[in-house]
């Protein structure tokens, strides 16, 4: 096997996360309404109803900084530049990109007045991950010219981005397991 078809099994295995994080979007929108967006502080009245508030905002942020980035970033690629003035920028977008998704995650937690839940504290835990490779990538490639990490940043990349997703789509699995009677404890 090939690493080339390794990376598209892969690739695949993420869209098929990303397809079941905005399937969750959509049904807690459609069960909820509009509560999820603005509902005030009397719609979260338990320690449950803080984790869907706080999922669904972790997801909403997920999906709507990851269409902005693959935006942008396929943008800049298409850009003609010359290479280390396309890295800088590259690398920068993905910096600006993942620090909007911190401070709108943080604004959306404290307008709601929303606890933050285990999964989204997971979420930016792996986040913060690629933010600090993404700066470690930026300097190495856009200003020393330094490849030697690349492969690593690859790959840790991949990873963090998977792994939020398994986060992020395991508190759907859960609640349909517990309203199947398959799974007890929340």
């Amino acid at each position: 096997m090939y690493i080339n078809e390794i990376l598209t099994y892969i690739d695949w295995s993420f869209r098929g996360l990303f397809l079941l994080a905005v399937l969750f979007l959509v049904v807690m929108f459609w069960e909820r309404r509009f509560s999820l967006f603005f509902g005030g502080k009397s719609s979260l009245k338990s320690t449950e109803d803080h984790i869907l508030h706080s999922c669904f905002l972790t997801g909403l942020c997920i999906v709507v900084f990851y269409i902005t980035g693959t935006t942008i970033t396929e943008h800049i690629m298409s850009l003609s530049m010359d290479t280390i003035s396309l890295r800088r920028l590259f690398y920068f977008s993905i910096l600006l990109n993942l620090s909007l998704f911190f401070v709108s995650l943080f604004l959306l937690h404290e307008i709601r007045q929303c606890a933050f839940s285990n999964i989204t504290r997971t979420v930016l835990y792996l986040m913060f991950i690629e933010l600090s490779l993404t700066l470690a990538q930026l300097i190495a490639r856009g200003y020393f010219d330094f490849n030697a990490l690349n492969p690593f940043y690859s790959l840790i990349i991949v990873v963090c981005n998977t792994l939020a997703l398994i986060a992020l789509v395991s508190y759907p699995a859960k609640l349909i397991l517990r309203k199947r009677g398959l799974y007890s404890k929340f």
